[in-house]
């Protein structure tokens, strides 16, 4: 009788666990790689270490946890850190989709693109975004940023002229996407790493140019916005300010163009409209970046710009044709 009962039991047990288990796999993300990784163990692990990432966004943020728990058996320091700065200005969650996804080999290892999360502090409308995921070579999530379109991706890719060419725009996006994740994240760190300190820089209505600036020279020739300097420790500045009196900082990229310059094959234009949004002020406008690769492991920001795409009445300001690039600076070395 107690033999019968406990078989019973173990019978109950185990329909029990089977149903937890089926609600759990359709109530949880899944992702899986169609292609890019030879290695089997290292596309499992990568497969295993992203799904692992999605369910604990999702239960640290349904559960209003101040971070999510991430294992150094999953994540590299650095992306643990990428994380929980991300995680202080706002809370991300999975939604419960299923995710087949092609890895893109890159120079420190691999990359996925395009997954799915909700940022809980921005607007409704505005929430949902993708994420791009960086792995080691052993499949280590090692970066985690926010994405730009995948069809701009493939389009700026497909633009390459040469292997060279096609790696330095592989490593412009990475390095636009952290750019943009920087201040969504609000690190101030980063942002300070990545501009020359003889930068020329353009912030809202302000054109600064640090005194004896020995990379480029402005000609200004667009005369329906005033432009200011300012040095490039007024801008970080500036910026640390806002940093510290926003709570959630909602920055998007669109229309992206990365171009080459004819003469310095080692520097490039990047143009972009950039959506900025807090709960107390937005703005749209052209943002351009002149990005220096002489030193090839960190490229830098000699030139950033920005122009108002409309006034305060709505009225276009900035044609595209009008927006700052490439020849609009004179490159001295």
């Amino acid at each position: 009788m107690n033999m019968t009962k406990n078989r019973m039991i173990r019978m109950v047990m185990t329909v029990v666990l089977l149903m937890m288990t089926t609600v759990a796999m359709a109530d949880g993300a899944t992702f899986k790689i169609s292609e890019g990784v030879v290695d089997a163990a290292t596309k499992a692990k990568m497969e295993s270490n992203v799904t692992l990432m999605m369910s604990l966004f999702k239960s640290a943020a349904d559960e209003e946890q101040k971070k999510p728990k991430l294992s150094k058996d999953n994540f590299t320091p650095e992306a643990i850190k990428d994380v929980e700065l991300m995680w202080k200005t706002s809370a991300m969650s999975c939604p419960p989709v299923s995710i087949m996804s092609r890895c893109l080999k890159t120079a420190s290892g691999y990359q996925v693109r395009g997954i799915p999360v909700d940022m809980i502090e921005a607007d409704q409308d505005e929430s949902r975004q993708e994420l791009t995921v960086d792995f080691t070579p052993s499949g280590l999530i090692s970066g985690v940023s926010i994405s730009i379109d995948l069809q701009r991706y493939e389009e700026i890719m497909g633009q390459k002229e040469s292997d060279l060419d096609y790696a330095r725009r592989q490593i412009i996006v990475d390095f636009v996407e952290n750019f943009r994740t920087a201040y969504n994240r609000k690190d101030i760190d980063l942002l300070n790493s990545v501009f020359s300190d003889k930068a020329l820089i353009i912030t809202g209505k302000v054109v600064k140019e640090k005194p004896n600036s020995d990379l480029t020279r402005m000609t200004l020739n667009n005369n329906k916005v005033v432009y200011i300097k300012q040095s490039k420790q007024e801008y970080i500045t500036n910026l640390t300010r806002v940093f510290k009196n926003t709570k959630y900082i909602n920055v998007k990229f669109d229309e992206i163009e990365v171009v080459q310059h004819p003469k310095y094959d080692d520097v490039y234009g990047v143009t972009l409209k950039q959506y900025w949004h807090t709960s107390g002020y937005s703005d749209e406008g052209y943002l351009f970046l002149m990005i220096d690769f002489r030193d090839a492991d960190n490229p830098l920001i000699q030139v950033r710009t920005w122009q108002p795409y409309k006034n305060a009445e709505g009225q276009v300001v900035t044609k595209r044709e009008d927006v700052f690039h490439l020849g609009s600076f004179r490159i001295v070395r």
